[in-house]
């Protein structure tokens, strides 16, 4: 890569790169990560110059770190995101300051790590976006091949046989500045340009759902004092639910950010002063920082691609922020994207590889807009009696029936391993499907499975690595032995040896890998608690870690599982 210049636009430039990306948020950063971990060279065209100061997302999900780990991040995610030691409680109150109703006791960020180390090597954590954001771009900014051209925007493209041509011109200052203009051509473009996605409307792409469900106000403040007075209660959470509305307090930072997001009417006045003292109870000392109106919807893009042109996170798909599963999502599009790409530049993929892009994540993404929708619905339907913050015998009694209803019915918010883990692309063209019934996935609950189309399970190796570290170049056979050690008992599962040993029916398939120009890495691996967690003695494992087919034996005709998992029609 020492010859290839970082791409970057300057006024009146004329340049090739093989994929751009519009947006530099986190899915942009995660599109161009994803990429540039290929060794694509990559441009990513951001309107903005500076990294957003106001909260909208802190939850990155176990699937999300699990890439992040790949691309060689994860590490700091954790060190620099919310401070070690408080827990990611979530509390039910009648007002903050008020009477606790129920709280949903959590881990810390480090405590859910240890807690799900035998499901995934990373797990889930709280991190404010303007802490992630900064570690993406830089993790970015150091491949050579990979560039932000920050200040400029797309004001036209066209697509061709062979490519899109991108015009692009800088974003009007208040400095009188002329206006430059550049032209970016490129093979494939990947629009990850939000909610109100430009691209998605000059393709004439429409959204199926429902806008505008509902109507919010965030309101972004510091408050040391705050702190203070939570100190007894840490979390990072609190629902405040009383007569006077619904509201839900989030703890930016740990330390003295918070972010106040109300239930409003369209028109509704703004007014944070009143908002935030009627959330908290009683007055505070704070600081305003920002207020915004947003609303909440639930919809899919009809169509993830256009040609060369593809959509990705919030120009694919808006959903209420309900679980934590926006950005999530769409970095899940990138990464079952990214690899594909990289086999169409090389040119082993199918000429059915990148319409699997939408038939693969418009499920997930559908799936993920409904559960975030139920979320909302459930919250919007607690009920809220008039004596629920009276200091009486009966207020105290209705506080201990609301918190049965919200035990109950609440929970799944936050236990969500089933949509972080256990997506499954079973109806996938790619993947050779077991069973003519589509995959029943829990959105809570997650049990490893090579289910194919399943996310290939955890397991920890010997030399300390992640099952999961095998994954990611090319696709990867695994031969599965039972060994002679496995745990019992109450004792930890052994961890498992991989060696890169071939059998000759392996040696068959590799060789048909290779004639195809699919790369394909083989393994051996023994251990009996991996063998009895990957269910079959053979498991092919595509690069984004989802399992493309499974077997007890290998294919007697080998040419034609390569063809179907590389997209191709024999």
């Amino acid at each position: 890569m020492n010859d290839i210049q970082r791409p970057r636009i300057t006024p009146g430039a004329r340049i090739d790169v093989p994929v751009a990306v519009i947006g530099a948020g986190p899915v942009g950063l995660a599109m161009g990560n994803e990429l540039a971990w290929r060794g694509i060279p990559t441009l990513l065209i951001e309107r903005a110059t500076s990294v957003p100061d106001f909260p909208t997302c802190e939850a990155i999900n176990a699937r999300t770190m699990e890439h992040m780990r790949r691309w060689g991040f994860a590490d700091v995610i954790r060190e620099v995101g919310f401070p070690k030691g408080i827990p990611r409680n979530v509390r039910f109150m009648t007002r903050a300051l008020g009477h606790e109703i129920f709280c949903f006791e959590r881990p810390t960020n480090e405590g859910f790590r240890e807690q799900l180390q035998d499901i995934t090597p990373e797990s889930g954590v709280w991190c404010p976006r303007m802490k992630f954001e900064p570690v993406m771009r830089a993790h970015l900014e150091s491949y050579p091949h990979a560039g932000i051209a920050a200040g400029w925007q797309v004001t036209a493209f066209h697509q061709d046989a062979d490519g899109v041509t991108i015009d692009v011109e800088t974003v009007p200052g208040d400095n009188g500045d002329p206006v430059g203009k550049a032209r970016v051509r490129a093979r494939y473009l990947v629009a990850c340009d939000g909610a109100a996605s430009g691209t998605r409307k000059a393709l004439d792409i429409p959204m199926a759902g429902s806008f505008a469900e509902g109507h919010n106000l965030t309101i972004y403040f510091r408050s040391a004092e705050l702190r203070d007075r939570l100190a007894d209660r840490p979390g990072v959470m609190m629902d405040i639910v009383n007569p006077d509305g619904r509201a839900n307090l989030s703890w930016v930072d740990g330390n003295d950010h918070w972010r106040l997001i109300y239930h409003i009417q369209q028109d509704e006045a703004f007014e944070p002063a009143r908002r935030i003292r009627a959330a908290l109870g009683r007055d505070v000392d704070y600081e305003l920082i920002g207020v915004r109106a947003w609303a909440g919807h639930r919809v899919v893009a009809e169509r993830f691609r256009a040609g060369r042109v593809f959509l990705a996170g919030d120009a694919a798909h808006l959903l209420w922020p309900r679980g934590g599963f926006g950005m999530n999502t769409g970095i899940g599009d990138v990464v079952d994207l990214g690899w594909k790409l990289e086999a169409a530049l090389a040119g082993w993929a199918g000429d059915g590889l990148l319409d699997s892009y939408a038939v693969e994540r418009r499920p997930v993404a559908t799936r993920n807009v409904e559960e975030a929708a139920s979320n909302r619905a459930e919250d919007a339907g607690l009920p809220i009696p008039p004596e629920i913050e009276a200091d009486t015998p009966a207020g105290a009694a209705i506080r201990a029936q609301l918190a049965g209803i919200i035990r109950d019915k609440r929970a799944k918010e936050w236990n969500s391993l089933g949509i972080q883990l256990g997506y499954v692309y079973d109806r996938s063209p790619l993947v050779v499907a077991e069973h003519d019934t589509p995959v029943d996935a829990s959105p809570t609950d997650y049990e490893p499975s090579t289910t194919p189309g399943a996310r290939a399970p955890h397991l920890w190796l010997e030399d300390g690595r992640s099952m999961l570290d095998l994954f990611g170049r090319g696709f990867v056979l695994l031969r599965l032995d039972a060994g002679t050690s496995a745990g019992t008992g109450d004792e930890a599962p052994s961890r498992a040896t991989a060696l890169r040993e071939t059998t000759a029916s392996e040696t068959v398939l590799r060789d048909t890998a290779s004639a195809q120009g699919l790369p394909l890495t083989s393994y051996a691996i023994a251990s009996a608690e991996a063998a009895r967690r990957y269910q079959r003695r053979y498991v092919l494992v595509r690069p984004d870690g989802h399992v493309a087919w499974r077997g007890d034996v290998l294919p007697d005709d080998p040419s034609k599982l390569i063809a179907r998992v590389r997209g191709a029609s024999r």
